[in-house]
């Protein structure tokens, strides 16, 4: 009998055949979550360069309508290519030195700025909750985006 229990351990002992399959079922969820998480990085990305793009494509057409407020944003919100996007603007003056006026101040080079603001709420695709990485920290994944542009008003 304690050959036959001995000869059998030698046997399986010498054959590998299962490892490659313990090793991919441990890799498996480690590569799943890598992936999740790249996807979840892109759409991140993708998302905020169009916020970004959207702010810029509305300051651009407040250079020359500053005073047409309503398009401004609508502009904004339409050149994102997304849906549930807000956008904001307002207008300011500076004297040269730098120091903000009213813009009805008489300055000897009043210069008018706009500033268009657009954000919209992200949901994670990984987790909505704060993840405990143990001794690296922790992570939140975001909630939000937003982006703001400032050009120079055409005077």
């Amino acid at each position: 009998m304690r050959g036959f229990i001995h000869g059998l351990l030698r046997r399986l002992g010498s054959q590998d055949g299962g490892n490659v399959l313990i090793e991919f079922a441990l890799a498996v969820p480690v590569l799943c979550i890598l992936l999740a998480g790249g996807f979840d990085l892109g759409r991140y990305a993708l998302q905020k360069s169009a916020i970004v793009e959207g702010a810029r494509a509305g300051a651009q057409y407040g250079v020359f309508n500053s005073s047409d407020t309503a398009n401004i944003n609508t502009t904004a919100q339409n050149a994102t290519g997304l849906s549930g996007v807000t956008a904001s603007n307002s207008v300011f003056c500076e004297c040269t030195a730098g120091t903000t006026v009213a813009c009805t101040s008489t300055c000897s080079t009043l210069k008018k700025y706009i500033t268009v603001s657009t954000s919209k709420p992200y949901s994670s695709v990984v987790t909505s909750s704060t993840i405990d990485m143990g001794i690296f920290g922790s992570w939140t994944p975001p909630t939000s985006m937003s982006a703001s542009v400032t050009m120079l008003v055409a005077q």
